[in-house]
């Protein structure tokens, strides 16, 4: 299915810009076995511009799919340099909005982790809305969970905040989507929405291809954040890039009339065009310089590995994953370890794994942690070539 209107606002003339072929509908899904992860489905990606509002999409994003009732795992807070950032974040939320002994809300929650941290910092109570919530991963008496879709009943909850985190570029409607938070807002005009999102730009940037998958429909740029945010009846508070540029902030409330406020951070279409004409010189160059570095450790005969699981590696081993040379992925989320990475077969193992392996190379999938890694790695004795994206 081509889509072949713009989902953040109707615009018909959109250019297809890059294609991934046969790429694994699903990144976060915990597969028991190799054979189960070979079979996942696989299907082409398309990024298509929109040239009306400078918003990126998987033109060939198939939205019969049901993406997330069938549980995903994508907890983060197992890293100290995690934590430290989201921590960091809550409480300039709690102290920005005066959310001390409030209630909040977090649509697409995961596991919890996020709502749960807010709701112990601030004192208050916490609300999760997901149908992939896991019994039992929180204990917290304060939180409520909803094992469901986001719907305009949720808005009868009365949440000082509503929260968002890593949910909106699953959701191929995303207008639609906004819309639905805004008209459940129509009698709390004062609650806070906070939504953070990858962004776009630097993956045009860098040429970040281990940041492009199947489950990740749509991408945004602080330009066509914003400019779909106020189409939707928002005041945009504050509008920020943060985590090496690698998440994009935008914290807004229910507008009554529209919003003409802008950011300095908000690109021009023709900018951003002219991000996706270098992206589509560069790609290239970059995919073909990674496949060279990896052919040459498979000749040599190296142990490779690539630490960080869930999407980036799947992204990442999509283009790669002929060549052979990477055999186990590490992670030090526990609950990922013995599982399989859909449509690759290779095995998530855990941190002290490595010790008896001992990798000659560990490509790590987020330069974020490239510190915290090496450290690990040192202190359990393993002293191998690091590659950081």
């Amino acid at each position: 299915m081509l889509h072949t209107k713009c989902p953040n606002c109707g615009g018909e003339h959109i250019e297809g810009f890059f294609e991934i072929k046969n790429a694994p509908i699903f990144s976060l899904v915990t597969v028991k076995s190799k054979e189960e992860a070979l079979n996942v489905p696989r299907k082409d990606i398309e990024l298509g511009f929109c040239h009306s509002c400078g918003f990126i999409f998987n033109r060939l994003f198939d939205t019969s799919i049901d993406y997330f009732t069938g549980g995903y795992e994508d907890q983060q807070g197992f890293s100290k340099t995690f934590m430290e950032y989201l921590t960091g974040i809550s409480n300039e939320l709690i102290e920005k909005y005066n959310l001390k002994g409030k209630t909040t809300m977090e649509i697409g929650c995961g596991k919890g982790d996020f709502i749960n941290l807010l709701t112990n910092l601030n004192g208050g109570k916490g609300i999760g809305v997901d149908p992939a919530y896991e019994e039992g991963r929180q204990t917290n008496p304060n939180l409520t969970f909803y094992k469901e879709f986001y719907s305009e009943k949720h808005g009868n909850l009365k949440a000082s905040m509503i929260s968002c985190r890593h949910t909106l570029e699953h959701i191929h409607g995303t207008y639609e989507f906004l819309k639905l938070i805004r008209k459940s807002l129509d009698d709390s005009m004062d609650t806070v929405v906070f939504f953070e999102i990858p962004q776009i730009s630097r993956i045009l940037d860098i040429q970040a291809f281990w940041d492009i998958y199947y489950e990740h429909c749509s991408y945004f740029s602080a330009g066509s954040l914003a400019r779909m945010f106020r189409a939707a009846g928002y005041e945009i508070l504050n509008l920020r890039l943060v985590y090496s540029d690698q998440y994009l902030l935008i914290e807004a409330k229910p507008a009554a009339v529209p919003s003409t406020r802008t950011f300095d951070i908000e690109e021009s279409i023709e900018e951003q065009k002219a991000r996706v004409e270098n992206f589509k010189v560069k790609i290239r160059e970059q995919l073909d310089d990674w496949r060279q570095k990896l052919t040459a450790l498979k000749e040599k005969g190296s142990k490779v590995v690539v630490w960080g699981g869930g999407s980036k590696s799947v992204g990442f081993l999509t283009n790669f994953a002929d060549i052979g040379v990477i055999e186990y992925v590490v992670d030090i989320n526990p609950h990922m370890e013995g599982n399989f990475i859909p449509g690759i077969g290779k095995q998530y193992k855990s941190p002290p794994f490595l010790k008896e392996y001992q990798p000659d190379a560990v490509i790590i999938m987020n330069g974020v942690y490239q510190k915290e890694i090496t450290q690990s790695l040192h202190e359990m004795g393993v002293y191998p070539e690091i590659y950081a994206l």
